[in-house]
């Protein structure tokens, strides 16, 4: 099958998008039965071919002050690649890129799909319309959800990472669902990886039990319990928090944890491998965003053996729950994440641990994800999914085969 993902959710500088294109393009070099173009913006278009597929820089403007972020805004280019022929066209934003894809594919026998890795109107536009009077900033988030069913109704599939974002969606009227839960890197993110060293860079010495956070620093995230429990538990014996990020709100949180003895704050980290490091080296991990579409960072921390601690809200807790690893707090209440935290430090963490990494690489691998993903669309378009052909020479996703 023939397929090309559009995004400007994507970004050179990390985050979520990025780490599932790029295990895509992985996945995607493991099974070159398949063809995968990737159309994401940038500075001055280019043509990068890579292992598992071809990366297209399209022309974007920037949507962010520093420009890690942009959008694309070149239709001609959009519509000149999909004239190379796919079966499935994959708008990863919910803003102008589902036009875009829809515009650029008409005349084609492609099917235009996206995949909704954001939740508009409660993430983004509730917070921002929060101080308006209430009815006109219910009237502005229900626009915001008639908008999600006006450009999802005229594509012929969305793919939702949760069933939390399958109800949710229902709940505005969108019908064409498939569910297609992402995965992890088993390799990377593994318990084996704990190394007393890194716990403690993180803060925590031997015999401690050390609670960790990575994440942006941003209103979304809803920090606000986690600080209150860091300083309700501040003091305790032999417990030590780490909190790793950056954001609009670093130097909220700078300022509250420099008055709680056992917190550690470092600085956002881009190298994923430092990362896995990180996780390994903790005894539990809070997930505290009630946003969350999938929750990326709550499947690292189970696979590296971390049980977790997430909010009751949105779609964190689901795999939590479903691998009896972890526990769920109210959401906007430090006291009963405190309390959830303790409760899971004087419970069985060996067993929590074994039962985190078993759901991680029994459901939840990148192979299980695109083979699952790839499967639900040829059954989209009809087709049986083709028989794997044997990959090439074990090559890196980002190793160049020709530049232009």
């Amino acid at each position: 099958m023939r397929f090309c993902d559009l995004s400007s959710f994507y970004s050179d500088h990390g985050g979520g998008v990025r780490t599932y294109h790029r295990h895509k393009l992985e996945w995607f070099a493991r099974h070159p039965e398949h063809r995968y173009v990737l159309v994401v913006p940038g500075e001055r278009p280019s043509r990068q071919r890579l292992a598992g597929g071809t990366i297209v820089r399209v022309r974007g403007v920037p949507v962010t002050p520093a420009g890690t972020y942009r959008q694309i805004v070149d239709l001609g280019a959009v519509r000149r690649v999909l004239r190379e022929g796919f079966d499935v066209v994959e708008s990863g934003s919910p803003y102008l890129d589902g036009w875009l894809a829809l515009a650029a594919a008409r005349g084609t026998s492609a099917r235009v799909t996206a995949f909704c890795h954001a939740d508009v109107p409660d993430a983004y536009v509730a917070p921002a319309v929060a101080r308006l009077p209430r009815p006109l900033a219910a009237g502005m988030i229900e626009g915001a959800r008639r908008y999600l069913h006006a450009l999802y109704g005229r594509l012929d599939a969305v793919c939702v990472a949760s069933r939390y974002m399958e109800r949710k969606l229902r709940s505005y009227g969108v019908t064409n669902l498939l569910r297609t839960p992402l995965g992890v890197d088993p390799h990377r993110f593994h318990p084996d990886r704990r190394h007393r060293l890194v716990r403690r860079d993180l803060g925590a010495a031997d015999g401690d039990r050390l609670v960790l956070f990575v994440g942006r620093f941003h209103p979304e995230k809803e920090l606000g319990p986690v600080l209150d429990a860091v300083r309700r538990l501040d003091g305790r014996p032999h417990l030590r928090f780490a909190l790793v990020g950056g954001g609009p709100q670093a130097a909220e949180v700078r300022a509250v944890l420099s008055s709680c003895r056992s917190a550690k704050l470092l600085d956002y980290v881009s190298d994923p491998e430092r990362v896995a490091d990180f996780y390994a080296a903790a005894d539990l991990y809070l997930a505290p965003g009630p946003h969350e579409t999938f929750g990326l960072a709550v499947l690292e921390a189970l696979a590296s053996g971390l049980p977790v601690v997430a909010v009751d809200h949105g779609a964190a807790g689901e795999i939590v729950t479903e691998a009896g690893a972890g526990t769920l707090f109210r959401r906007g209440d430090g006291a009963d994440l405190a309390a959830r935290i303790v409760e899971l430090l004087d419970a069985d963490l060996g067993l929590l641990s074994r039962r985190a990494r078993r759901i991680a690489e029994r459901s939840y691998t990148w192979d299980h994800a695109f083979s699952r993903q790839v499967a639900a669309c040829a059954g989209l378009c009809g087709l049986a999914a083709p028989e794997p052909r044997p990959a090439p020479r074990r090559a890196g996703v980002f190793e160049d085969r020709r530049s232009a």
